[in-house]
C-alpha cells in the first residue's frame, strides 16, 4: 500500500490533531487497499492489534440481498452503546454500493445522531453509488490503482489554483478567467487540489472549504444553476 502512504499520513494527521470526521468514504476499484486501509485506521484508533475488537463493527452484504435496513439497525444497536474498552466505536462498511435504499436512509439517520464517539469507514467502488447527502457528511479518499501514465493536473493550472487560494479578492475573478475549463470539469479539478492540499496538511478551514465546494459541483451537475452563480459561491467560500 506504499502508493497510499499519503493517505495513512493524512489520517494520521487528523488523530495527532483530533481532527476526526465521524465518517470518511473510502472509494476507488482498490478493494483490498481500501479495506486494509480500513483496519489499518480502525485498529490505530482502538490501539488494537489485531481485526476483532468490541467496539469494532463490520458490516458486509447479504450474498442475497446486499446491505439491508435491518444491518443497518445492528449497526445503530451497536453505535448507541458507548465504548466497551476504547475512546470509539468504529463501524466499517464494505461494498457500500450494495446498500439498498431504505438502508442508506436508515444510515443517513444515524449520521445526523451520531454521538462524538461514532465513527464509521463506509467503502465503495464510486462515491455516486451511495446518497449525496451520505457522501457530503464524511471525508472522500480515493483508491485507485496508480497508473505511470495517468494524467497530472498541467502547470499552468496548478500555478493557477494555487493563486486563486492565496489572492487577495480582487484578484480571484482574475485568476478564474485565465482558465478555460467547462464549469463541471473546472469544479472536478479545483476539488481534487483542494483535497491533495488537505492531505498535506488538514485544517478544519480546509475541511470546510471541500465541503462547501462538493456541494457547488453536485449542484452544477444535478440542478440549473447558473454557472456564474457557481463561481460566485466559489470566491465568496475563499473570503
Amino acid at each position: 500500500m506504499s502508493e497510499y502512504k499519503q493517505i495513512k499520513e493524512y489520517l494520521n494527521k487528523c488523530l495527532e490533531h483530533n481532527m476526526l470526521s465521524h465518517a470518511y468514504i473510502f472509494h476507488g476499484s482498490d478493494e483490498v487497499s481500501k479495506r486494509e486501509t480500513a483496519f489499518w485506521f480502525a485498529n490505530k484508533l482502538l490501539s488494537n492489534d489485531k481485526n476483532f475488537h468490541p467496539d469494532l463493527f463490520l458490516l458486509k452484504p447479504d450474498n442475497q440481498n446486499g446491505i439491508t435496513i435491518d444491518l443497518i439497525r445492528q449497526l445503530k444497536k451497536f453505535l448507541i452503546l458507548r465504548p466497551y474498552s476504547a475512546d470509539y466505536k468504529i463501524a466499517i462498511i464494505e461494498n457500500g454500493e450494495n446498500l439498498n435504499d431504505f438502508a442508506q436512509n436508515a444510515l443517513l439517520k444515524i449520521f445526523e445522531e451520531a454521538p462524538d464517539y461514532a465513527l464509521t469507514i463506509i467503502c465503495v467502488k464510486s462515491p455516486d453509488s451511495i446518497l449525496d447527502t451520505i457522501t457530503s457528511r464524511g471525508v472522500k479518499l480515493p483508491f485507485w490503482r496508480i497508473k505511470k501514465d495517468s494524467p497530472s493536473i498541467d502547470k499552468k493550472t496548478l500555478e493557477t489554483f494555487n493563486q486563486m487560494f492565496n489572492a487577495n479578492f480582487p484578484n480571484k475573478y482574475l485568476c478564474l478567467e485565465n482558465l478555460a475549463y467547462k464549469p463541471t470539469e473546472f469544479f472536478r479539478l479545483w476539488i481534487n487540489f483542494l483535497r491533495e492540499k488537505l492531505l498535506s496538511g488538514p485544517t478544519k478551514e480546509l475541511n470546510n472549504l471541500i465541503k462547501i465546494n462538493q456541494n457547488i459541483y453536485f449542484k452544477l451537475n444535478e440542478t440549473n444553476i447558473n454557472p456564474k452563480f457557481a463561481y460566485d459561491e466559489l470566491i465568496l467560500s475563499l473570503l
